[in-house]
């Protein structure tokens, strides 16, 4: 078999797929403490940030975090009343996506 491919060598389009698929299970999204912060901030429901990384778009460059060594990439989701971005980190080393912070735009 091939080897894995490092979240650093993926394509927006192949991180993107990447995320959404792992989104399709809830148990696999993780969310941080500051991410339930600025959702209750902002009200933000799960069902918003799981629809967001389900059928949201990379359109910005992913980031390394130079702390924890994990790929940002901020998914972006445009709904009937407002926009939502969610960013999630990758890591090589964790199966998982986290939720690291959330963001809205009212129309």
């Amino acid at each position: 078999m091939g080897t894995k491919l490092s979240f650093y060598d993926m394509t927006n389009a192949q991180l993107q797929a990447h995320i959404r698929r792992l989104a399709q299970d809830s148990a696999r999204v993780v969310f941080t403490f500051h991410a339930q912060e600025r959702m209750l901030q902002r009200t933000v429901s799960d069902w918003e940030v799981y629809e967001c990384l389900r059928c949201g778009f990379i359109q910005r460059p992913p980031v390394r975090d130079n702390k924890t060594g994990s790929l940002r990439c901020r998914m972006e989701h445009f709904g009937a009343s407002r926009n939502l971005a969610v960013v999630a980190a990758l890591d090589d080393d964790d199966p998982d996506v986290v939720v690291v912070t959330v963001m809205t735009k009212t129309r």
